[in-house]
């Protein structure tokens, strides 16, 4: 698998209150005669900083990677080398394993340049909205993606979860974007969880209609069973994002700031805790 470091566009320095910014459009991988970009998010300095790549939610059909880019913005300006990753929706014969490949090959990009990019390759995270925390995921679980091994360059060494699809085999909904492709369970997490799992943050509603809580509950407890850390924030009351919505999930996720501002903070907690971020 080819990897790609093509500047795509600059988007110059952004001025914040905390950090100058810097920003730029790459090309992390190209798939026939698509081109998949990576929106790279860093302090302007010459250091090496730990990384975070973020994958956008949309039911592995829609969205774009600008969806994320607000957050890694907030991660730059605290000192992480952040990625807002696009990969290949599931449409016009692709399916969720072409999501799932495209992060692999991410990771192994941003592990590859991490000297260009300011990374530090041993402390890589992977950030995931809903069918994007699928992504990350899989790469952190799967042993196999679309017939190939899936490399230890491939996978994230830790991972924030959020609103996460993790139980995909006998969803019917991720049953038939297969497309008979292979079999769902293969590409299902909760299936593939041992003691190597990266340590692991999910933010989930309890009310959730879209992704279950008892799946993100199972994955915790057969996680820490294992000897692995996960640790899982249920939201009482809110639905998929957090949303406070729980007539319309599937489109309205109207959070309440008090409560992206707490999953926020608990993300920042677990990056600190973790030596990838400072207080």
């Amino acid at each position: 698998m080819k990897n790609y470091l093509i500047l795509f566009a600059f988007l110059g320095v952004v001025n914040t209150a905390k950090a100058n910014i810097r920003a730029d459009t790459l090309v992390y991988r190209k798939v026939g005669n698509v081109s998949l970009k990576a929106y790279v998010f860093r302090q302007d300095d010459s250091k090496h900083h730990p990384a975070v790549l973020l994958f956008h939610g949309g039911a592995w059909r829609i969205g774009d990677a600008t969806w994320t880019c607000g957050r890694a913005k907030e991660f730059a300006e605290k000192g992480m080398v952040a990625i807002s990753v696009e990969y290949r929706l599931a449409n016009n014969g692709l399916t969720p394993i072409d999501g799932v490949e495209d992060a692999c090959a991410a990771f192994a990009w941003a592990r590859k340049h991490a000297k260009k990019l300011g990374i530090d390759p041993g402390r890589v995270a992977g950030y995931g909205v809903s069918a994007g925390g699928h992504l990350v995921a899989a790469c952190a679980t799967l042993p196999m993606v679309n017939g190939q091994k899936v490399s230890e360059t491939s996978r994230p060494d830790i991972m924030l979860l959020y609103s996460p699809a993790l139980n995909m085999g006998h969803d019917p909904y991720f049953v038939s974007l297969m497309a008979g492709k292979a079999d769902p369970v293969s590409y299902s997490p909760s299936d593939f969880v041992t003691k190597k799992l990266p340590p692991t943050m999910i933010i989930q509603g309890e009310a959730d209609s879209i992704v279950y809580a008892r799946d993100a509950i199972a994955f915790r407890d057969k996680a820490v069973n294992t000897g692995a850390k996960c640790i899982l924030y249920l939201y009482p009351g809110v639905g998929h994002l957090l949303t406070h919505n729980l007539k319309v999930q599937y489109k309205d996720f109207t959070a309440s700031p008090e409560d992206m501002a707490d999953a926020h903070q608990k993300e920042d907690n677990f990056l600190i805790s973790l030596g990838y971020m400072s207080k």
